[in-house]
């Protein structure tokens, strides 16, 4: 029969317990899906069984010390294992068939828990101390058990630490403090509850569980900082359901107080007749209070209660009813910084009026306009926002410099952080289409001072992109009316044009009717080229664009778990959905990009010299597995140095990409060879194929035309959009470079020349003209 002790000592390992309860308990609510919160919950209710076996151990009688001693040194052999295991996962799991390294770690485990258990194995027995701590009598044996904890503590840290090596950024940071606050906890614990023991030291064997605090410390303070397993939410939500809890547990005494004062009992005829007024009452007093709780926390708690479905839903059905640049963009703000509750939030658009790029403050709520235009005086944010596509947080800024080592790179980081820091701007969230910037999306800080947790940014990230498509179809709205009034300007001067021919031949042969005829005909003609132009632009712009990237904004949110966890059936299915959304949100661009060709509104950039030799190599590096899958090789031959040129690299790019793919598309033996130099101050590019070759009909429009294929071509790759070649050409145009074809005849393989200059001038901004000047050989 146990007498509960509650001396000091017991009362600190039951808060102690307590502790880690509540750490327990909000890891496992706020992942119980992943892997990585389930075992670390588990580490922690080791910990807890350890730390209450400690007490059951000191408040039992004599004739079941020797049981719970037994549990006290079964206990930390779990948490040992249970924490060699949690490095192999943490901080994500990357490392393969480690379900082998799980079966070796536990089997260990479970042999030494049978050698604990063992009678007289390891421990002989317990000898009661009147006044002392109980003393525990141990084998020689014992030293497999200090082995074993010694072992799977040193390594589970040795491999944090490598760990910590090879990370970056907040991850790095995480690493940190869990080690900190493990190896602390463990070290101290190894003093107190293994080695004084053995020593024959026993007055503060307890100790080592109270030490685990240090543990609780370090790494809640990890998921308040920096974003630990993700459980900021759920912890805020914890909050809540407590306070709610309480009013709730409140009210329902107080009615029985209250009945058992006017009617004497809670069954009373009079209370129940009572309560049938209560009864609603309470439900609108509960629903009022935790409205108003909800707006506490959501101030003062540092925790935003608002639904991903509601916030992209209203967000998106603004932006599909509206082709109003402004009020798309107020819409985009006031949904951003309302429900991420911020105290303030703006828009910088990128204005290439001019052919020259600069940024433009399109609205802003609580920053300083000139200081939001400082922010992007410095091209290194805009060009790491281009290259990443992902959101940019200040508090990680300092964290990532640290661990570059280019002096000049990490200074980039520094005072990026202190122009973000200068105009109180947290995060920036770039404006991507088409692997192109187009905006920025600047927002300060929380009300509450909370940090964004990744939740936040997977939702910005996605409003982001849905944000990007209705700008941009604002803008290519706006372009199409100017394109019309052009339009409308060239049918006038034509017609004035007519009208003087008119005139002419009225005077010469007396011809008006032929006059009036060609007059109506030019009329017709230049306004139906104006209403298919508008008509494809704004179609395409409402009824396939704003559509596809809705589609993909929720398939992303439902890969990532947002709505629930999916089975991997669903989940495969879903992810083939997002693959063929993906392809047509492809095509629409493509389709989009050729009539910005088409009407002379490309730019191409010259804005400082790229490095070929790495944008070759990381072109055929992502078309590796394409020539391998068509089984066919593809080879690279450099000859000689190749300079650095001054050219757009986005666009060559996907120039190389076109071009190659092309070939690797149509060879079906044999395979492409691509080689690279530089004659008579220009760099030449080949690629030549053993693919179906081309005819000359089809060498002579290949660059020229739009979807124009050659009929062999069709035959072996019928899904081809013919595109791809029209793009590269005008690219090539723009770059003051030449691009053609040769070819010996049809089965006969196929060779494509790039041809570019090498002194070209730095910083130039080049409008692509609507005629295509290729030689074609």
């Amino acid at each position: 029969m146990f007498y509960f002790l509650f001396d000091a000592i017991n009362i600190s390992l039951i808060v102690t317990a307590l502790l880690n309860l509540s750490l327990g308990v909000l890891i496992f609510i706020s992942g119980k899906n992943k892997k990585i919160n389930i075992v670390y919950s588990l580490n922690i209710v080791a910990i807890i069984s350890w730390v209450m076996a400690m007490f059951f151990y000191r408040s039992s009688p004599p004739e079941t010390n020797l049981l719970w001693c037994t549990i006290l040194y079964v206990t930390p052999t779990l948490i040992a294992s249970s924490f060699l295991y949690f490095t192999y996962i943490f901080p994500s799991q990357k490392e393969k068939n480690i379900w082998w390294k799980a079966i070796l770690i536990f089997g260990i485990n479970l042999a030494i828990i049978v050698m604990v258990i063992w009678p007289g194995l390891i421990i002989k027995g317990v000898n009661i101390r009147p006044g002392l701590e109980k003393q525990i009598i141990f084998t020689p044996y014992y030293w497999f058990y200090f082995i074993y904890t010694l072992e799977f503590f040193s390594f589970g840290f040795f491999r944090l630490f490598k760990k910590y090596l090879k990370n970056r950024g907040i991850e790095r940071l995480q690493i940190i403090y869990l080690v900190t606050g493990y190896s602390l906890a463990a070290n101290l614990a190894f003093g107190t509850n293994l080695i004084m023991p053995w020593l024959g030291y026993f007055f503060l064997n307890w100790l080592g569980q109270v030490f685990t605090c240090i543990m609780v410390a370090f790494t809640t303070y990890a998921i308040l900082k920096y974003r630990l397993m993700d459980i900021r939410i759920v912890a805020r939500k914890f909050v809540i359901y407590f306070v709610s809890a309480g009013f709730v547990y409140g009210i329902f005494y107080l009615i029985i107080w209250f009945y058992n004062k006017f009617f004497g009992s809670v069954y009373a005829n009079g209370a129940y007749l009572v309560g049938l007024i209560i009864a609603p009452l309470f439900v609108l007093l509960f629903a009022w209070f935790n409205n108003k709780i909800k707006g506490v926390a959501n101030k003062y708690l540092f925790f935003s209660l608002y639904s991903h479905q509601e916030t992209i839903a209203k967000l998106t059905d603004e932006l599909t009813n509206s082709i109003d640049l402004s009020k798309i963009v107020d819409s985009i703000v006031s949904s951003i910084k309302d429900a991420m509750q911020l105290d303030r939030a703006g828009i910088l658009l990128i204005d290439q009026d001019d052919g020259m790029i600069k940024y433009k403050i399109e609205k802003v709520i609580g920053f300083n306009e000139n200081n939001g235009i400082s922010l992007v005086q410095d091209n290194f944010l805009t060009q790491h926002l281009e290259k990443t596509q992902r959101p940019l947080v200040r508090d990680e800024l300092q964290m990532i410099a640290k661990d570059l080592s280019d002096p000049n790179e990490r200074q980039s980081f520094f005072q990026l952080a202190e122009n973000m820091k200068h105009i109180e701007a947290s995060l920036c969230l770039p404006m991507i289409i088409s692997n192109k910037l187009i905006g920025i999306i600047v927002l300060g800080s929380k009300i509450s001072g909370d940090a964004y947790t990744s939740d936040d940014l997977n939702l910005l990230n996605t409003l982001s992109k849905q944000a990007a498509i209705a700008v941009d179809n604002a803008r290519l709205y706006k372009e199409v009316q100017d394109f019309s009034k052009t339009l409308q300007q060239k049918v006038d001067e034509q017609t004035k044009e007519i009208r003087e021919q008119k005139e002419k031949v009225e005077k010469a042969l007396a011809v008006e009717k032929q006059a009036n005829e060609l007059e109506k005909h030019a009329n017709e003609e230049l306004k139906h080229l104006d209403e298919n132009k508008t008509d494809f632009m704004l179609i395409t712009q409402h009824h396939l664009r704003t559509p596809l990237s809705v589609n993909m904004g929720f398939i992303d949110l439902m890969i990532n778990g947002t709505f629930g966890k999916m089975s991997a059936k669903i989940k495969n299915v879903i992810l083939r959905i997002g693959e063929s959304t993906q392809k047509e949100i492809d095509v629409v661009n493509e389709l989009l990009d050729v009539s910005s060709y088409q009407i002379g509104k490309e730019i191409i950039h010259l804005d400082h010299p790229i490095d070929f030799e790495a944008l070759m190599e990381e072109t055929l590096k992502d078309l590796t597995a394409e020539a391998e899958s068509h089984g066919i090789y593809l080879k690279y031959e450099k000859q000689g140095e190749i300079p650095k040129i001054p050219a757009d690299r986005m666009k060559l790019k996907l120039v190389l990409t076109n071009v190659i793919d092309n070939c690797i598309k149509y060879t079906a033996k044999g395979g492409v060879t691509v080689t690279m130099e530089v004659k008579n101050d220009k760099l030449l590019i080949s690629v030549t194929d053993t693919g179906i070759g081309l005819s000359n009909e089809v060498i002579q429009n290949l660059f020229k035309q739009s979807f124009h294929r050659g009929e062999q071509a069709k035959k072996l790759f019928a899904v081809g959009k013919g595109l791809g070649l029209f793009l590269s050409g005008k690219i090539i145009e723009g770059h003051h470079g030449r691009i053609w074809a040769e070819s010996r005849g049809d089965g006969k393989g196929s060779a494509f020349y790039i041809e570019l200059p090498v002194k070209q001038e730095i910083n130039q901004t080049l409008k692509v003209e609507n005629n295509v000047s290729v030689n074609n050989k």
